[in-house]
């Protein structure tokens, strides 16, 4: 996935952001019916609702996250994004009314405190698109609080597909709605602002080509959820700020401050923190329950 989200500045100067996510979606759910012949699995959704809002938060999460890749690098982007076991977090405590063991309570401190240090606290060079990743931290937890209580027992096949059907239908829609809008942009903020285009067979290859790096990334991740349990694989969903910062550098040359490089691993930390604690949890219960059985 690091390798993937690398590559989107290869199509950025051709295509918009959101032709990209029509392209791509086109292409992955042609995937997934391809390996339907192979693979016995469903795509009928048991509970349509649940499946369609986290279809949406998933959707809104990855069109922001995308939408600043032309401007920040990825790992940075990615930084972002992975404040979702924060906000998993403040929204079980809001929505839900859990209350946060000193572990969750710390995770919470270190992951602002990361996000403050990637957002430049000396304000010269901060920008408004910076918080577009926080953002889309926010939308990746609705969509994770969903999955958890809502879409358990849901087909990762069938979650999968709504998702690509829905970011694809957004991305069209915003690609449309700008075409027919004639709005027009130059510069980096070209591949959010850009309409429909034809596109050529190098940009079909390069989308073609992050396809299937991004099935592929969803198929291992779902099987690695599959074999082991959900708090434990999370803590390796961090990977990701490693591969996308050493595949950024040597891709682009992306360079990191000392102050990013903290602000990572304080997000880091703190997801890490995040997940001990849930797996904590979910081992006592375990064990309640086995000793109420025996």
């Amino acid at each position: 996935m690091g390798l993937s989200d690398n590559l989107v500045r290869l199509v950025s100067e051709d295509i918009g952001l959101g032709q990209y996510h029509f392209l791509r979606s086109a292409m992955s759910i042609a995937v997934f019916l391809f390996l339907r012949n192979f693979i016995s699995f469903s795509l009928r959704p048991m509970r349509w609702g649940p499946v369609l809002w986290r279809a949406l938060f998933l959707s809104l999460s990855m069109a922001l996250f995308f939408s600043v890749l032309s401007f920040l690098p990825v790992a940075l982007a990615g930084a972002g994004l992975f404040t979702s076991p924060v906000f998993v977090l403040l929204f079980s405590v809001i929505i839900f009314k859990i209350r946060p063991g000193w572990r969750r309570s710390l995770a919470v401190a270190l992951g602002s405190f990361g996000v403050w240090l990637i957002l430049r606290p000396d304000m010269q060079a901060f920008s408004l698109i910076q918080l577009l990743p926080v953002l889309a931290g926010a939308f990746y937890a609705a969509a994770s609080l969903t999955t958890r209580r809502y879409c358990a027992q849901e087909s990762p096949y069938t979650l999968s597909m709504a998702y690509f059907g829905m970011i694809g239908l957004i991305g069209f829609l915003w690609a449309l709605a700008l075409d027919l809008g004639d709005v027009s942009a130059a510069g980096k903020a070209a591949f959010l602002l850009r309409g429909l285009v034809w596109p050529g067979p190098e940009i079909c290859f390069w989308v073609a080509v992050m396809t299937g790096l991004s099935v592929l990334g969803i198929l291992m991740i779902t099987k690695a959820y599959q074999m082991a349990e959900t708090s434990y694989m999370s803590i390796f969903e961090y990977s990701y700020l490693i591969s996308a910062g050493i595949i950024g550098w040597l891709l682009w040359g992306n360079i990191f401050r000392t102050g990013e490089f903290i602000g990572m691993g304080l997000i880091v930390a703190a997801g890490l923190l995040v997940a001990l604690s849930a797996a904590r949890i979910s081992e006592q219960a375990i064990n309640e329950a086995s000793s109420k059985t025996s």
